[in-house]
Order: C-alpha cells, then structure tokens, then sequence
C-alpha cells in the first residue's frame, strides 16, 4: 500500500486548543454585542455612527468566528478520518512487513536446508563434466551458465542416453525371442527328423533280418540232379562259411547299415 502525504496534518490536539480559543472569543464578541445592547436600550449610550459601526464591525467578526469555528469542526472531523486511514494503512504495512519477514526467514531457512541436503541424484553415474560439453547435442548445452543449470542438463542428457539404450535394449529382447522361438522350430523339426530316421532305421533292419533268415533257408533246400549244381555245392560246403549277401544286403550310398 502506497501511502503519499503531501503536507504533515496538525495533531487533533492542536485543532481542540484552536476551537476552544475561537470559541471563547466568540463568547466575549457576544458578551460586548449583549452589552451594548443593552445600554442602547436603557439609554446609557448616544447611538452614534461610530458606535454603530463598531456594533456592525463586532457582528460581522461574531459571524466570521462562527464560521471558522464550524470550518474547524468539519476540518478536525476530516483530519480524524485521515488519522483512522492512515493508522489503517500504518496496520496493513506492518502486517505486510511482518508476513514478508516471516516469508523471507523461511525462504532462508529453505535454501540452507538445500544447500546442506544429500538426494540420490548426488551419487548418479553421470557422463563427466568434459564429455557432456564436447559429446551432448547443443540443445543440451544452450543454458549451462550456472552449477544449477549445468548439473540440470546433464541430468536430462543422461535421461535421453538411458532412453535411448531402453530402447536398443527392447529391440534386442525382441530380437532375442526371435531367433529363441526360430532356435525352437527349428529343434522341433530336426526331433521330427530324427524320429522319421529311427523308423527308417527300424524298417530297414527288419528288412535285412527278413532277407538274411530267406537266404538261408534257401541255401538248406535238396539238391536237384543236375551235376554242375551238385559241383558246385560241395565246393561251396568246403570253403570257409561267409554270409551270403543278396542283391538287397548291398550297402547303397547315404543309407545306414545295421
């Protein structure tokens, strides 16, 4: 609240000692008034001009003191209600006065307790001071002119790398659960291969056991009476027993024998 006083206001004491004055001299103008009176109408005095002009003279001051002492009345009414302002204003100016001490002591106190706090963001792994100024874009490094502001924008490009590596980090995951899941299908398909090849293996042993047990059999049947036949069935006898291999027992490329 702005408070101009151009000309410092008389104190109401003095405006009280003024108006008992006024009115004590009115007081007297009426007594003399009261007396002259008096005499002219007993006679005691000749009505002369002079003595009527002084008895003009004493009403018009009568009336003049009349005046200034109501203009005092309304000047001391008005005076009073400037001194309940300004005592009004002098009120709020100190409450405010006494609010902005209040705020500034607490402000004091806030920014010692943040000088001597120790957060978590103290102890960050950040990129060092010199490899942020040569390695950050500009737009990190525009508003650094400050410790504060250094330290803040660092802190926000160490949130942009972090981002930035979640992210590469995300596409790895991805990446890895695809190759899993292709490593996966790809296990399943050679299990179904394998098991196909031990059928396979299966069958062709039992095709082997089936051919070698015919072999035999045949080679146990009577002779018949041609000669060449017989020949060549006791030489057969006389030589050193090897398996008789069939057209079927031949091992072929790519096939496994059992």
């Amino acid at each position: 609240m702005d408070i101009d006083v151009a000309v410092a206001p008389e104190t109401p004491a003095s405006l009280d000692k003024i108006a008992g004055e006024i009115s004590t001299l009115c007081d007297r103008v009426e007594e003399i008034a009261t007396a002259g009176v008096v005499a002219q109408k007993e006679g005691l005095v000749t009505n002369s001009g002079t003595e009527q002009r002084l008895a003009n003279e004493v009403t018009g001051i009568f009336v003049r003191l009349r005046q200034l002492h109501r203009q005092l009345s309304e000047d001391k009414v008005a005076m009073v209600a400037t001194v309940d302002e300004l005592k009004r204003g002098t009120d709020d100016l100190a409450l405010e006065l006494e609010n902005k001490g209040r705020e500034a002591a607490y402000i004091q106190r806030e920014i010692a307790s943040t000088e001597t706090l120790e957060t978590i963001y103290q102890s960050i792994d950040l990129i060092p001071e010199e490899e942020f100024l040569t390695t950050a874009p500009e737009s990190c490094r525009e508003d650094v002119d400050t410790p504060h502001k250094l330290m803040l924008a660092r802190l926000r490009y160490e949130v942009m790398q972090r981002d930035i590596l979640m992210e590469e980090k995300a596409r790895a995951k991805a990446k890895r659960d695809e190759l899993r899941l292709a490593k996966r299908k790809r296990i399943e398909r050679l299990e179904k291969i394998d098991g196909h090849l031990q059928g396979y293996i299966k069958s062709v042993s039992l095709l082997g056991r089936s051919l070698t047990v015919g072999s035999q059999t045949s080679s146990q049947e009577p002779l018949g009476d041609d000669s060449n036949i017989v020949t060549d069935d006791i030489e057969e006898r006389k030589s050193p027993k090897t398996p008789r291999q069939s057209r079927e027992d031949t091992p072929r490329v790519g096939t496994p024998r059992v």
